[in-house]
């Protein structure tokens, strides 16, 4: 399989056929991938920024194909369909309301589906996991009684991710409808790819989730909910303050800081933390499954995003847990984004410990991430969000590494590469190819927008040779 994530507004702008053509025809995919909205421009400052701007550290990201001839721009969104009303009844959410630009273009993504369709190719939705209104990125409604919280009850500022706990019955509900309303109105969606099913961990802070109030009482009879919390906050507080370079020499590997976190009375709480978070997120994922089955969709096809190991701790998705409940499990393989997490990271420890010595620091954070083949640099500075022209970490290593741990976890379950086509094109090829035959030639490139014509004819090049 070879998967394409195309949103709706290259189908207004550039035209179906067209679209279709480059992919199917040039890069050589098999299935494609869009999401139920369509989009208007706004004026600069309103509406979203396209490309997203990945909480201010992706503000360097330029479309390679541009839009109404821009390559960044300002956008409003509506969703392509008017719901069904009936079936949200079991929760406090909203769907979203069609408009007058739903009524005037939202055949396209239907006319869209229906063409992906008769080319031969399986068709997807992409839609968010918990966030609704959920049919595009970073647009976020999540009521306050369900936002996801740190140890000290406190919400996590200047999310990447704006998530919602995983222990809410109206998030889960309303998910499952939403869901099942798309199924209904496009019959010729195939599957669905849930983004961030899980507790996205881009920033240290969103790390340190959940304890929400609902998820004491999703605990109980289970863990412990009040001790974890306390061990939580206290090796939170740790970080905070009480790092020291010796400390941080002996944490450059996970074997290694599992010691460090025993000697300080943390490793217990830690692990039990990290199960209940993993448990959560298994448990989320499993419903939907199951809801999709009880709707009459046991025929369609659900397909999870994960993060790469060892992300996908932190962020509490285990693929041997959900592969049950998978068709397959794309793999992000975001390496713009793993220097953009490591330097999250890195500022705020060196911010809250400004006596560690900086290589040391950087060295541990790039060992224990595993996000680069390259010795890590000496300076926090030197760690960055690549420009459209610069060049990606080098990651041949450690891509091969982290696909044979998700291919064992996961068993019979596929593993697919999620591959970002941002960067610069021989750069991206070589991406690409590594992860590409990684998985076993069964990847999802994200998105169309990073596609250049260069692009496009580079990746059915990799896709013929390895056939």
């Amino acid at each position: 399989m070879l998967g394409i994530t195309v949103l709706p507004e290259y189908l207004q702008v550039e035209g179906i056929g067209k679209v279709l053509d480059n992919c199917q025809n040039v890069a050589g995919a098999t299935a494609i991938t869009t999401s139920p909205y369509v989009m208007e421009l706004a004026s600069e400052g309103e509406g979203q920024r396209e490309p997203p701007i990945d909480a201010g550290a992706g503000a360097v990201r330029l479309l390679d194909r541009p839009l109404w001839g821009k390559r960044e721009l300002f956008v409003r969104t509506s969703p392509s369909f008017h719901p069904n009303r009936d079936l949200y009844r079991t929760t406090s959410y909203d769907p979203p309301a069609g408009n007058e630009l739903t009524d005037q273009l939202g055949s396209v993504v239907k006319n869209a589906l229906h063409e992906i369709k008769s080319r031969g190719l399986t068709a997807f939705f992409q839609i968010q996991a918990a966030i609704p209104p959920g049919y595009r990125v970073q647009f976020s409604g999540v009521q306050d009684q369900d936002q996801p919280l740190m140890p000290n009850g406190l919400k996590v500022e200047n999310r990447v991710a704006a998530n919602a706990s995983l222990a809410s019955e109206d998030i889960l509900n309303y998910q499952i409808a939403l869901m099942v309303d798309l199924f209904q109105q496009y019959p010729d969606v195939d599957g669905i790819r849930i983004d961030w099913p899980e507790y996205p961990p881009y920033r240290l802070d969103s790390v340190f989730l959940d304890f929400n109030p609902q998820v004491e009482q999703w605990c109980r009879g289970k863990y412990d909910f009040q001790s974890i919390r306390t061990v939580v906050q206290d090796a939170y507080h740790w970080l905070h303050g009480s790092l020291s370079t010796d400390v941080i020499t002996k944490c450059h590997s996970p074997e290694l800081l599992e010691e460090v976190l025993e000697s300080f009375g943390f490793i217990e709480g830690i692990k039990s933390w990290l199960a209940l978070k993993r448990d959560l997120v298994t448990n989320y994922i499993s419903r939907i499954h199951d809801g999709l089955v009880e709707a009459g969709f046991a025929d369609k096809l659900l397909v999870p995003h994960a993060f790469p190991p060892p992300f996908n701790t932190l962020s509490g998705l285990d693929y041997g847990a959900v592969a049950p409940f998978a068709d397959h499990i794309p793999v992000k393989m975001y390496t713009m984004h793993w220097s953009m997490i490591a330097r999250f990271y890195l500022d705020q420890l060196s911010a809250a410990n400004p006596t560690l010595d900086q290589a040391e620091l950087v060295k541990a954070i790039f060992s224990l991430l595993n996000i680069s083949d390259a010795t890590a640099p000496e300076k926090i500075s030197d760690v960055f969000y690549p420009g459209p022209s610069d060049p990606q970490l080098p990651t041949t290593r450690v891509q091969d590494a982290k696909f044979q741990y998700a291919r064992r976890q996961a068993g019979d379950t596929p593993i697919a590469a999620l591959v970002h086509a941002y960067g610069p094109p021989s750069e991206f090829a070589q991406r690409f190819a590594t992860a590409y035959r990684a998985a076993g030639n069964h990847a999802w490139i994200n998105r169309y927008c990073y596609l250049s014509d260069e692009k496009l004819e580079l990746v059915g090049q990799i896709s013929r040779e390895c056939l």
